[in-house]
């Protein structure tokens, strides 16, 4: 039988309180280690999750060709309108060229295509004389300005610790590649009040949404069209396309790619 090590019972003692010691000193780590890394992911997703919108698509939602209904059913070639009010504009349709037409300078220092002003300008009035104050906050941008939009928004995520990569898939969401904005079309505004509070910029809004086809503007990016149009709702974005499309759009609560036949 193996004789037992003679070691001192006190000494013995002293070897188990240590074990105990060290075996709490472990678990303390491991919670101290589990809760840092909670804390971690919670601030990682109230900065970079809960304050950020989805992605409107997963997948381009305008194509160059499009389907028609039906089995059997050929597929057609999207064809720009020659109709300069009807020029689509997104990520699958970009511009080939800078806009190069004339240019009305509004009040406030912003620009718009000259062909939109005389009814941009009735639209207002008549707002105005209903006790509304709108202002045109955002009108025509150069492609460089576009540009410099969207590296802007790609810094302001690499500063919250993103990837160049990740922060480019982020900063998409929100300002559209050069090129692709209707911004430089001159065609479209965005629009809210002078004072600029919700209160005051809801009620421009919601008289834009009753009326604005009549003066030949749409809201472009409707809510409740983001799959078709790949932009997440903007209530202020308003896209002129005439008086008779722009009826016919509301009337049908369709978007600009679907009355085109853009649409997958």
């Amino acid at each position: 039988m193996a004789e037992r090590e003679n070691i001192d019972p006190i000494e013995e003692r002293k070897r188990g309180g240590v074990w105990r010691l060290y075996s709490s000193e472990v678990v303390a780590a491991l919670v101290i280690i589990v809760l840092v890394i909670g804390i971690a992911f919670f601030v990682n997703m109230f900065f970079y999750g809960f304050d950020l919108p989805e992605l409107a698509f997963s997948e381009p939602v305008v194509s160059d060709t499009y389907a028609d209904s039906g089995p059997g059913k050929k597929e057609k070639s999207f064809v720009q309108s020659e109709d300069w009010r009807l020029f689509l504009v997104n990520r699958d349709h970009p511009l080939e060229e800078e806009f190069n037409g004339e240019l009305t300078e509004l009040r406030y220092g912003e620009m718009v295509d000259s062909r939109i002003y005389p009814d941009l300008q009735e639209m207002f009035d008549e707002m105005r004389a209903a006790g509304l104050e709108p202002r045109v906050v955002q009108g025509y941008r150069t492609r460089d300005e576009q540009k410099e939009r969207l590296d802007n928004k790609i810094r302001e995520y690499m500063g919250y610790g993103k990837s160049r990569e990740e922060a480019r898939e982020l900063a998409v969401q929100w300002e559209a590649e050069p090129g692709s904005s209707e911004h430089e079309t001159g065609l479209c505004v965005d629009i809210s009040s002078d004072s600029g509070d919700n209160e005051s910029a809801n009620a421009v809004w919601k008289w834009m949404d009753e009326n604005c086809s009549r003066f030949g503007f749409i809201k472009r990016y409707p809510n409740d069209k983001s799959s078709i149009t790949g932009v997440k709702g903007e209530p202020w974005h308003y896209r002129y396309v005439g008086p008779e499309a722009a009826q016919e759009i509301t009337d049908r609560n369709t978007t600009l790619e679907e009355y085109l036949g853009a649409v997958r």
